[in-house]
């Protein structure tokens, strides 16, 4: 597997996550209590695995590969999709800030986590397809096999740095989130999954 291929494989099961975080923004609009447990998966999900692993292969490697190979023609859109990334990590934060209040029944904090899972949400979508249908392509086009070839060793050395098994335990938290959305609601899971499925177009 190239290097881009296992980034869109990350891109998939960030998908699937980004999908059962707007069954449970959804939910929490309609001030259904959504396990807390839910929540603290989906941060754990997005500090150790999209921030710690993917994020951090793409703004290390790939973005800063592709600015060099360009030479300064592409650097206002890498600035963009770093911001992107940096604003992801800020509305992560203030998810996790909501969340013991959300446990305690505070009115203020179920509608603020509500708000910001929905920026969030609406950020990633966005930014995932700008990367699957401009940036990931482009990389493709520019960049020779063997070029791809040491993004490969590049890549298992922050898999290796990480830990083992990052891709993994990232399953592992989506399951969990999984688990615990069916646990609670059921058949009104499984039906927005599949809606939400059949929209963005993949599973």
């Amino acid at each position: 597997m190239s290097a881009l291929d296992l980034l869109k494989k990350e891109h998939k099961l960030i998908q699937r996550y980004l999908d059962n975080m707007t069954i449970a923004q959804d939910l929490l609009i309609k001030r259904e209590n959504v396990p807390a447990s839910v929540i603290d998966s989906a941060v754990r999900f997005a500090k150790e695995f999209m921030n710690k692993t993917h994020h951090f292969k793409e703004e290390y490697v790939l973005f800063l590969k592709l600015a060099e190979k360009k030479g300064g023609e592409v650097d206002a859109q890498i600035v963009s999709l770093r911001d992107q990334h940096e604003r992801s990590r800020s509305l992560v934060s203030k998810i996790k800030e909501t969340l013991k209040g959300y446990e305690k029944g505070d009115e203020v904090a179920f509608s603020t986590l509500a708000e910001n899972m929905g920026y969030y949400v609406s950020l990633e979508r966005s930014h995932i397809h700008r990367e699957n249908h401009v940036f990931y392509p482009m990389a493709e086009k520019v960049f020779s096999a063997d070029e791809m070839a040491s993004f490969d060793a590049e890549f298992a050395k922050i898999d290796e740095k990480q830990g083992k098994g990052t891709y993994q335990k990232g399953v592992e938290l989506v399951e969990s989130i999984e688990a615990d959305m069916k646990a609670k609601f059921g058949a009104v899971y499984r039906d927005k999954y599949e809606d939400i499925v059949k929209e963005h177009g993949h599973s």
